[in-house]
């Protein structure tokens, strides 16, 4: 599997070159393993010559190598400030890491417990690397002939569905609700037969406003992916005049 730090030998040298940091292939590797995992996770995105870390800019602003107190502790973690690469486009990013024992890491440690070390991203706009990834269209795939008009606004991890109904459907909300439900916990099911493939919805919230349906859903694992399935499931119910991902 592509990963975003793209090859470890290349990564040590280049965090030389470019910013006289020294680091190890075991720190590399690590946090290539778990940020890859968790930005796949996030954006629904797999790296590759498109989207990787970038290490041939210099990161502008704070310094590029750091440390910084933990939160609720006199303990130290450390930061990285580099960029990923997007498309042609570079967006600055922030790697965080800690130990669970209380050991302090640093970039030229080879002594490294993965189990025990724990990397992520300070903040990760999903919504941008979109944006950027996929100029042309609002989502990572397209979608044709829809029985409704879609509106994508952003998307994110906690997204929300806006569903306007059919006037002569609104007095069966309720019912379009279980329809949804089944339909989300259907795709939960088979992407956990195949070990999670696809990823799984972590929790969704129905309502009625209005006579229309809202869905606040937090994507988990799925990302994206999850709406290329249900947009399509919606469009053959042809309940709905509009829907809005937002």
């Amino acid at each position: 599997m592509k990963t975003l730090f793209v090859d470890t030998r290349s990564t040590v040298d280049s965090l030389m070159f470019a910013y006289s940091l020294k680091a190890s292939e075991e720190f590399i590797n690590c946090a290539d393993k778990q940020l890859t995992d968790i930005f796949i996770e996030r954006t629904g995105v797999t790296p590759g010559k498109n989207v990787c870390i970038s290490l041939a800019k210099h990161y502008t602003g704070a310094p590029i190598y750091t440390d910084y107190l933990i939160k609720g502790s006199n303990f130290l973690g450390r930061k990285l400030m580099i960029n990923l690469y997007v498309n042609h486009s570079w967006l600055p990013i922030t790697i965080l890491w800690k130990s669970k024992t209380k050991k302090d890491y640093k970039l030229h440690d080879t002594n490294i417990d993965c189990d025990d070390i724990e990397f992520w991203f300070e903040e990760l706009d999903v919504a941008l690397i979109h944006k950027q990834l996929y100029p042309n269209v609002k989502l990572p795939f397209k979608l044709k002939d829809l029985s409704y008009e879609l509106v994508v606004t952003r998307i994110n991890m906690d997204a929300t569905i806006e569903i306007k109904l059919k006037p002569e459907h609104q007095s069966v909300a309720d019912k379009i609700i279980n329809e949804v439900d089944s339909f989300i916990a259907k795709f939960n099911e088979d992407s956990e037969k195949k070990d999670r493939k696809y990823g799984v919805i972590y929790n969704w919230t129905p309502k009625i406003e209005l006579g229309n349906i809202v869905f606040d859903i937090n994507l988990g694992s799925t990302g994206p992916y999850f709406f290329k399935k249900l947009f399509p499931f919606l469009s053959e119910l042809n309940y709905f005049e509009r829907i809005e991902l937002c």
